[in-house]
């Protein structure tokens, strides 16, 4: 109860200051003014230094963020000290300032994909597994949290996970499920990704303070590709179509559910083929844009950004043939070259968590690379429209705040949490190139190092 009032008192101090503008400084001093690359139509409205930001969700006005604690990093050999990891809480009545307003230490890693429940006013915090220096493995969790007063929220339930599943090609075990956990089944039950056995982890939250997991089932979306071997499955996404898509080192597979939460049924997929000529390392997420197609973002990374070799990930665009049970590559869009120059952690270029608003216009963050807004009202032509990259940023996910398609809620790994605007939300936006947006700026002095499986894609502090 000490250290949760404590770390609600320091951020309610980091409220004060950001509500007067843009913060001069973020975790460990960094700087977060509005320097950077942007292009004339995109904008910073204001910084609240969390910590290191990962994802996060709306549930109403209040707007919920995660933040990593390195006390779980220090379990695993980091030498970094513990931070104030876990849950916040931000009123975002007036989204163009959202304001902390409560606080729940949790010492997780990592949860990119947050998940809330609005029937159940439930948040759903997935633990990756780790391992310590001696080689044990760590399980991983699920934290489920009522989430019903922002100002108070209450820790339900901690599920811990297989810790290793017996798939290596030596008969080694390798690590289990916890990378991310979907609510599905009208949020009665969690897909949990990060299984190094190609499959998807389902656990039964029917009585949040005593979830079960059921089991799991292999998905094409969790086949092998390159380095996958065995396969994985990065995370799990549902439509506002009732579709429920899987994407991971074998691409994208889509289901629709059935009464058995362990048998759910396939609609379409990638094709091995398709997945080996344009998935060059994994499918990271999805998001619908329409009825008959969807967006997928594809990770991978390489000093510089590189769309000709797309070394930066992509943002694809697919199209549902469900006749044929397949998904039919339309189109993709990479950052351009150099696109990350804008600091010391520069390196770091890939397409990562992403959004869609009323317009069609998508927002996702880019790691060094910033924000990138691209008009995809043509599929076959994503257009770029904005960017926007402050100092020293590693972007990790763009939230489109409900209802303002102009606004957008920027989770950074440096930088905390950024609000950022677009010219009337992208509507009527001219096509930019690098030679529209701004110089770049100074860069970090924090270092990350590779994760043990999904590697420069889910960076970790180190």
């Amino acid at each position: 109860m000490i250290l949760r009032r404590t770390l609600l008192a320091g951020l309610l101090v980091v409220g004060t200051t950001a509500t007067t503008g843009v913060s001069s400084a973020g975790p460990g001093a960094l700087p977060v003014g509005p320097g950077g690359r942007a292009t004339p139509n995109v904008r910073l409205l204001t910084n609240i230094p969390t910590g290191t930001g990962t994802g996060g969700t709306f549930l109403g006005s209040t707007y919920f963020l995660t933040s990593t604690d390195t006390a779980w990093f220090g379990a695993t050999g980091s030498s970094l000290p513990p931070t104030s990891g876990g849950l916040f809480a931000l009123d975002a009545s007036n989204p163009e300032q959202p304001v902390p307003v409560g606080a729940l230490p949790i010492p997780n890693y990592e949860n990119e994909d947050l998940q809330v429940s609005a029937k159940r006013k439930l948040v759903v915090i997935s633990q990756d597994r780790g391992r310590l220096p001696d080689g044990t493995r760590m399980a991983g969790r699920e934290y489920l949290v009522d989430v019903s007063v922002p100002s108070a929220m209450r820790l339900l339930s901690v599920t811990p996970l297989p810790a290793t599943v017996p798939t290596g090609p030596d008969g080694s075990a390798l690590g289990g499920p916890g990378h991310t956990a979907t609510l599905v089944g009208g949020d009665q039950f969690l897909w949990v990704s990060g299984s190094r056995d190609r499959s998807v982890w389902v656990v039964d939250i029917r009585d949040a303070t005593a979830p079960k997991v059921l089991g799991s089932f292999r998905t094409p979306a969790g086949d092998d590709l390159g380095q996958w071997k065995p396969g994985i499955v990065h995370d799990v996404d549902v439509d506002r179509f009732g579709d429920v898509w899987v994407t991971g080192s074998g691409g994208t597979a889509v289901y629709a559910l059935t009464s058995n939460p362990l048998e759910p049924r396939l609609v379409a997929k990638v094709s091995p083929k398709d997945n080996a000529r344009l998935n060059q390392f994994i499918h990271h997420g999805s998001q619908r844009l329409d009825r008959d197609h969807v967006l997928v973002t594809e990770e991978d990374y390489q000093s510089g950004c590189d769309a000709s070799e797309h070394q930066d990930g992509s943002l694809s665009v697919w199209r549902i043939d469900r006749r044929a049970q397949q998904l039919v590559p339309v189109s993709q869009y990479d950052v351009p070259r150099g696109g990350d120059d804008s600091g010391l952690l520069s390196s770091l270029c890939s397409s990562h968590w992403f959004s869609v608003n009323g317009a069609k216009v998508v927002a996702d963050a880019w790691y060094g690379a910033g924000v990138r807004f691209l008009d995809l009202s043509n599929p076959k032509h994503p257009r770029p429209i904005g960017v926007w990259a402050g100092d020293s940023t590693i972007a990790s996910q763009a939230r489109f705040v409900p209802g303002r398609d102009d606004l957008v809620y920027v989770a950074d790994y440096e930088r905390g949490l950024d609000v950022v605007q677009i010219d009337k939300g992208g509507r009527g936006a001219k096509t930019v190139s690098p030679a529209d947006e701004g110089a770049s700026a100074a860069g970090s002095t924090l270092h990350f190092k590779a994760h043990e499986d999904f590697g420069w894609l889910c960076a970790v502090p180190g």
